[in-house]
């Protein structure tokens, strides 16, 4: 195995050869992940349980809960989608450069901006803060939303051997088409995520080692977008609209059944201290909505739904750029200032705005950056030719 796909996530193309459908859904998940975070800082204990910005917050960080789900889908099926071969050399380093670097940047920025210096610090002799970077680097995060990231690149660093797979069981097992294998191997990564998942819910694993960050709880969707085709091609057209109209059905059922739980005081507390957001991948009914909605909204990339370009599908060019550095602007833009909590409180409407501010800014950001770079080069090259 010495070449690999080169994924079309790789750096952006043209306008006119993007889909704005999925950019769209990008924009969409990455507008959530904001959500999910900045929402979810006043779903809390205090005094400030059940009231208005506690409803609102909690209503986004639920309905968001899809995005990560969604991300790791899309990574597999721009991922898959490349019909260009690189060697695998290549392959990784441009993984690297793309990912893997802005990643190493912002977890350096996180260590020293939010804190966990002084956590990495209290550690008790230099072993120990070796393995505390080596873990957060390569698996949880330095700062614990960055766990995306260790993730994705593992999956990517899978996806040669993931995308190969159906042809070598083939080879082996050829009374089965390479296309049901990968139906076999999609319902086999189905089973694991859902057991996992439960295993995680009742405790009998580490959620924490074994569910949010981890490559196995995960690999189902990331291997589900890289075969997508296949299994897709498996469905006529009325059947996919089916299946989708149907699943969306089942999501808003999960979700309802998602907040019959969270809204019983009984479960979760008169405070609501009892709640178990943490567990956010692997509570049954969100298992069942991640699940739900994934599907539905992909159903739509075979049945060629079109959208224009918007501010969502733009806020899904830079989605990279927006989950790595959102935590970083929310802190300094609003979480260090009580006004500013306080005017969300009174005001539910801003905590919207506020997101919605952050991730346009960071994506206007990115995009000054990345045309002041194009503008460096050309001229350079200009001035090279010229000499």
């Amino acid at each position: 195995m010495n070449s690999a796909p080169a994924p079309a996530s790789n750096p952006r193309p043209p306008g006119p050869e993007r889909n704005a459908y999925i950019d769209t859904l990008r924009g969409w998940s990455i507008f959530g992940v904001v959500c999910v975070h900045f929402a979810g800082s006043f779903v809390t204990t205090d005094s400030f349980a059940w009231s208005p910005s506690f409803y609102l917050g909690l209503i986004l960080n639920q309905v968001f809960g899809f995005a990560v789900p969604l991300f790791i889908f899309l990574s597999g099926l721009l991922a898959g989608s490349s019909s260009k071969v690189v060697p695998l050399g290549e392959y990784y380093a441009g993984r690297f450069w793309r990912i893997g670097f802005p990643y190493l940047v912002a977890s350096f920025a996180s260590f020293f901006l939010l804190n966990n210096y002084a956590e990495w610090q209290k550690l008790p002799d230099l072993g120990a803060r070796f393995i505390w970077l080596v873990q957060r680097l390569g698996y949880y995060g330095v700062e614990p939303t960055l766990y995306f990231i260790p993730l994705i690149l593992q999956l990517y660093l899978l996806q040669p051997a993931l995308k190969a797979l159906p042809r070598w069981l083939h080879r082996l097992f050829p009374d089965l088409s390479p296309e049901h294998w990968v139906l076999a191997l999609t319902a086999l990564l189905l089973a694991g995520h859902v057991t996992l998942g439960l295993l995680c819910n009742g405790g009998s694993l580490n959620y924490y080692v074994w569910g949010r960050p981890s490559v196995l709880f995960w690999m189902f969707y990331f291997f589900a977008g890289l075969h997508f085709r296949s299994l897709t091609g498996l469905l006529s057209r009325r059947a996919l609209q089916t299946t989708g109209g149907c699943l969306l059905l089942l999501a808003a059922g999960a979700m309802a059944w998602n907040f019959q739980h969270l809204l019983d005081r009984s479960v979760t507390g008169e405070h609501f201290e009892l709640n178990r957001l943490d567990f956010a991948y692997v509570r049954p009914e969100m298992l069942v909505y991640d699940l739900a909605m994934v599907i539905a909204l992909a159903a739509g990339i075979p049945l060629a739904w079109s959208l224009r370009a918007s501010l969502v599908s733009y806020l899904g060019r830079y989605t990279l750029e927006i989950y790595l550095w959102h935590i970083l602007v929310l802190y300094f833009g609003v979480w260090q200032f009580g006004g500013a909590k306080a005017a969300c409180r009174q005001l539910p409407e801003l905590i919207v705005i506020v997101c919605a501010a952050v991730a346009i800014v960071i994506a206007l950001t990115a995009d000054g950056l990345s045309r002041l770079v194009k503008y460096i080069r050309h001229h350079r090259v200009e001035i090279v030719e010229v000499d």
